[in-house]
């Protein structure tokens, strides 16, 4: 026990214990050194919080700055791994080491380049980066080294300009102008094709163009027809779903796929440019070539390409829709006078499936009208194949007639339409693209069919559509008057 720390005094026999009166002293000073350490520890943790905010909303001021959408920013290592990086940069690149975005020259230069940079020195050069696959793009890079307290160098930050614009040559404008206005003179898509492909071949030398268009659900190959792997098309679909040019170098399974299809090791690369008309893409330009990569500067020369072509087949869809509104007024007048020249109800129907068939440009076309027990029937009909009149003598096609009295609207079905691969396979088989259901109607109620097929995709809009609508009104109002005055007819005949 320490001397003078407890005391004590006899109570009786026992005694009591308790601290000695200079014990109690320095409790107190050591109460009140601990009080002033746990204030001092929180002035400091005071002092770095408040440190610690500046540095946040300096922190996120600067990123306001370097976020710029112009411009890449990122910060590498010795490594050149990047450990920051700005949103430009993350998008395009994401956070790759530096060496897997250039290609092996360009690294060993800047990799000498950094070496040789000072402290307190901006470097400038000029780098192509990857965006992807393949494809790479040139950027005017300034660096400037990170050094710590001790000014030994721990990174290296680099912004960067990207300066397509500057590199194109004035063969490539030329090769641009001149694909503008193969555009606008081209007189059939074939002509436009070659010329257009023959202008991609001096920017992108290739060794095989494929030009493929939407049909439906599938891709239809429109130039250089050659069998492509499904891997392939799969891999031009999701260049247009995405809106997007794909590339696919050695490695990926879709071109490792097509090397083996076409037993040519010699190909390096395939790229698909989608052909874009607004927020949807109606088909792909797909290029198979020998180099190993491709500048972004050219690619971009190709896009334009595909853009032009976009333009061509958009200018073409309304020159069709234009042409078959004409054709829709032709058939409704048509039709008018049909059905107010005949009373004679089987060959009013025979010339007005005639009329509309020959005047819509449709292969085929007949007639279903509902008789006494709401069952439809075919009555009568036009160029329709033996085998299609057999099916539809014995109602083979209820469940698609089933659709229009649903809607009670016409039904316009194209190779584009969903409900194309859910038709008869019959229809289908006959190479049918465009199928027309008009609903003949009488009081708002569906008395029969007008059904009419195309092997041609026909193109409408709106208005034309009310306008084939109309022609069933016309045929739905014309029997409704047959049938009355066959009834006039009977009672005279029984007075």
């Amino acid at each position: 026990m320490q001397k003078g720390v407890l005391t004590y005094k006899f109570v009786g026999r026992s005694k009591l214990w308790s601290l000695s009166q200079e014990t109690e002293v320095k409790v107190d000073l050591k109460g009140e050194s601990a009080e002033k350490q746990i204030s001092d520890a929180m002035v400091d943790m005071v002092t770095t919080a408040s440190k610690l905010h500046r540095l946040v909303v300096e922190e996120t001021k600067l990123k306001t700055l370097i976020d710029n959408p112009d411009t890449i920013v990122f910060t590498i290592n010795e490594h050149m791994d990047v450990i920051m990086l700005n949103k430009t940069f993350k998008m395009f690149f994401g956070n790759k080491n530096l060496h897997e975005i250039v290609t092996s020259n360009d690294g060993m230069v800047l990799g000498e380049s950094l070496s040789k940079l000072a402290p307190d020195e901006t470097m400038t050069m000029e780098l192509d980066l990857m965006e992807k696959p393949g494809i790479y793009k040139p950027y005017k890079l300034f660096m400037r080294q990170i050094t710590n307290e001790d000014g030994d160098r721990i990174g290296t930050t680099l912004v960067g300009d990207e300066i397509s614009q500057s590199k194109r040559s004035k063969r490539e404008l030329e090769t641009l102008l001149f694909i503008a206005r193969a555009a606008n003179s081209a007189s059939s898509e074939k002509q436009l094709f070659n010329e257009v492909t023959d202008a991609i071949n001096t920017i992108i030398p290739f060794k095989q163009c494929e030009i493929f268009l939407k049909d439906g659900k599938k891709l239809r190959s429109v130039y250089n027809t050659r069998s492509m792997p499904e891997s392939v098309k799969g891999f031009v679909k999701r260049s247009m779903k995405n809106l997007e040019t794909l590339s696919a170098v050695e490695g990926d399974y879709q071109f490792e796929t097509l090397k083996s299809e076409f037993g040519d090791e010699s190909l390096e690369m395939m790229i698909s440019i989608p052909l874009i008309q607004e927020d949807t893409s109606m088909g792909a330009i797909l290029l198979l070539t020998t180099s190993s990569s491709v500048s972004s500067v050219n690619l971009e020369d190709v896009e334009m390409a595909a853009d032009e072509i976009s333009g061509y087949l958009k200018m073409k869809v309304l020159g069709l829709e234009k042409e078959e509104f004409v054709n829709t007024l032709m058939a409704l007048n048509q039709v008018s006078g049909i059905v107010n020249s005949h009373d004679a109800e089987d060959e009013m129907l025979e010339n007005a499936v005639t009329s509309t068939v020959n005047s819509l440009g449709f292969d085929m076309g007949c007639i279903y009208l509902k008789d006494d027990n709401e069952e439809l029937s075919l009555r009568v009909h036009r160029n329709l194949p033996e085998k299609m009149k057999n099916m539809c003598m014995a109602g083979m096609f209820k469940d698609l007639f089933s659709k229009t009295l649903e809607k009670q609207n016409l039904v316009y079905i194209t190779p584009e339409s969903e409900e194309y691969e859910s038709l008869e396979p019959s229809i289908r088989a006959s190479d049918i693209k465009t199928l027309l259901i008009l609903p003949i109607k009488s009081e708002n109620k569906i008395i029969g069919l007008l059904n009419m097929g195309s092997r041609k995709i026909k193109t409408y809009n709106e208005i034309s559509l009310e306008n084939l609508s109309s022609i069933g009104l016309q045929l739905g109002l014309a029997l409704e008057r047959s049938k009355l005055a066959l009834k006039l007819k009977k009672g005279k005949s029984r007075s």
